[in-house]
């Protein structure tokens, strides 16, 4: 990056308040991570549903192609025109498609997953020329998918069917933990024997997925011809050898004294019991902050001091307690997550998880990738 780019993202990043900074660094050296642990015949399919997790789907997608991933999945039809109206030609996959939107779907060039025979039903009605498509099964988790019982009836009609081409067959990992271990062993068994199933039924190559970040690494040895990267791309697993990629920054906005018996925020949600310094700050529950998370539940860091958020979080704001913070002044920086503070903290925190955090994070807040 030449220094004249940097100077016009070091301006741009001056201009917001609240942003996030995501580091192509530290992304493309998730990529390496992961392409180091799996086989060189493995295939990874990148998740950028949901924003990317949050991260910025379009520039995400970009900085992946820049790093040798061509091949994208995301939740549904929008997503999936979204990025090729923003000149994204790579294959991408549809996970969670409707019958009522399967056309548009096709019409981008999008690839449908199939999960329930209505759908390839569906689908077998409207194509017209070749398209490939994705079936999802059932292996245990009892969400989306076809039961295994019901995939006899699907090579059939396939066979069937000259327009339509099986890309892959997958399924979905219900728990990456190690106590549910005999579970998961159990779900690849039955992705196994369907596997078997397809290969004695048809005719040509077909892709094979179950594993995703973490059950990449917990079960090398089941790799298929493809596997999901998502959440480890984006907020890491293991410390120093992959780590999480941005980080949530905003600035103080205000700052007020405050007497004693004084409320702070809507419905007196807070009232202080002494002198306190206080700090309003530009993100609120619009951003992607939850408005449970007030009165202490949520504490941002402010250099290498946590301050806990009072009263109630509102729609474009919330407040934090500085008193003390003896230097604290209006235009400093706090950080939610980031180098210092890792997601998986905050999270624990918040009794939530980290993929909660991030995907929902607004689009409103600006990303700014360096």
């Amino acid at each position: 990056m030449n220094r004249f780019v940097q100077n016009v993202i070091l301006k741009m990043y001056n201009f917001y308040s609240t942003k996030l900074t995501v580091s192509c660094e530290s992304l493309k050296k998730n990529v390496e991570f992961f392409k180091s642990k799996i086989s060189k015949n493995t295939q990874i399919l990148a998740i950028i549903k949901a924003n990317a997790y949050g991260y910025g789907d379009i520039q995400i997608a970009e900085r992946l192609i820049q790093n040798g991933i061509n091949y994208f999945a995301v939740a549904d039809f929008e997503e999936g025109v979204n990025l090729r109206k923003n000149g994204i030609k790579s294959p991408i996959m549809i996970l969670y498609p409707g019958i009522n939107n399967l056309n548009i779907i096709l019409e981008h060039c999008l690839e449908p997953t199939i999960y329930s025979k209505n759908m390839l039903d569906e689908i077998i009605k409207i194509s017209k020329s070749k398209i490939k498509i994705h079936i999802k099964v059932d292996t245990g988790m009892n969400r989306y998918g076809i039961k295994e019982n019901e995939l006899l009836t699907v090579i059939s009609k396939l066979k069937e069917e000259k327009n339509i081409i099986l890309g892959s067959i997958f399924s979905h990992m219900s728990s990456n933990k190690t106590e549910h271990q005999d579970f998961s062993i159990q779900q690849m068994s039955c992705f196994n024997r369907i596997k078997k199933l397809l290969t004695d039924n048809l005719d040509y190559k077909i892709d094979t997925h179950i594993l995703s970040s973490f059950g990449a690494l917990n079960f090398p040895d089941h790799s298929d011809t493809i596997v999901r990267i998502g959440f480890g791309l984006y907020n890491g697993i293991f410390k120093k050898t992959c780590s999480q990629i941005g980080e949530l920054s905003t600035q103080i906005a205000q700052i007020k004294c405050i007497k004693p018996n004084e409320s702070v925020g809507y419905n007196l949600g807070f009232v202080s019991t002494k002198e306190m310094k206080i700090a309003i700050l530009p993100i609120g529950y619009a951003d992607g902050l939850q408005r449970s998370w007030g009165n202490g539940k949520l504490r941002f860091l402010y250099n290498k001091t946590f301050v806990p958020v009072i009263g109630q979080i509102s729609m474009d704001s919330c407040i934090v307690d500085v008193t003390q913070i003896q230097n604290a002044k209006e235009g400093d920086s706090l950080i939610l997550f980031g180098k210092n503070r890792s997601i998986f903290e905050l999270s624990k925190e918040l009794h939530t998880i980290p993929y909660e955090i991030t995907a929902g994070l607004s689009r409103r807040i600006h990303r700014i990738f360096i």
